[in-house]
C-alpha cells in the first residue's frame, strides 16, 4: 500500500514537471502580465545597455507563450554613437516572428535637426502580429553615417540605454 502512494505522488510530481503544466509560466520570464493562460505583456522591468552594429537587426528581447493575434512593440531608448562626434542615425524598431520579421526605422536624425552627438528616442511603436505559437522577438535596427560638415562619410556601430521596451498582445 505504501508503494503505491509514492507511485501515484512521483507520478504526479512527473506530470505537473512536463511542458503544458502550470509550471510552465516560470519558462516565459519575461511576463509581466498573464491573462487567461497566455502572456499579455512582456518586456524588461530595469534599464539594459547594449552595443548594436550599424545596419544590422540585432535581438533585444524575446517573450513567448504570447496571446496571438495583433500586438504593438514599443521601445523608449538613449542612442550614443561608438564613435564620438555628430551622427546622423537612423533607428528601428522591430519585430520577428516564425512568419515575418519587420524593423523599419521610425526615427531618422535629420527629420528631426539638429544633429547631435546622442538621441533621446521614442517611444516609438510598431504594429505586430504574434502567430499561433505564441513568440516574439524585439529587434533593434540602426543605421549611421557621417554627418560632419566636410568630413568623409563614414560609419559607426551605436551604444543603447534601453529604458522601456513592451510587447502587448492586444
Amino acid at each position: 500500500m505504501d508503494n503505491r502512494r509514492f507511485l501515484w505522488i512521483a507520478l504526479f510530481l512527473l506530470c505537473a514537471s512536463q511542458p503544458g503544466s502550470t509550471q510552465t509560466k516560470s519558462a516565459s520570464r519575461n511576463c509581466r502580465e498573464w491573462k487567461k493562460g497566455a502572456c499579455r505583456v512582456c518586456g524588461i522591468d530595469a534599464a539594459i545597455d547594449l552595443s548594436v552594429q550599424n545596419k544590422t537587426k540585432t535581438p533585444i528581447l524575446v517573450c513567448r507563450e504570447m496571446k496571438p493575434g495583433p500586438a504593438k512593440v514599443v521601445m523608449l531608448t538613449h542612442a550614443e554613437p561608438t564613435v564620438s562626434g555628430v551622427w546622423q542615425v537612423e533607428f528601428g524598431l522591430g519585430y520577428q516572428t516564425s512568419a515575418k520579421e519587420e524593423c523599419p526605422h521610425q526615427f531618422i536624425a535629420s527629420n528631426n535637426p539638429p544633429l547631435k552627438a546622442a538621441y533621446e528616442v521614442g517611444p516609438v511603436t510598431i504594429e505586430a502580429e504574434i502567430p499561433p505559437d505564441g513568440m516574439i522577438q524585439a529587434l533593434a535596427c540602426v543605421g549611421l553615417s557621417s554627418a560632419r560638415a566636410g568630413a568623409e562619410g563614414k560609419e559607426t556601430g551605436v551604444s543603447l540605454r534601453v529604458f522601456q521596451l513592451r510587447v502587448v498582445s492586444e
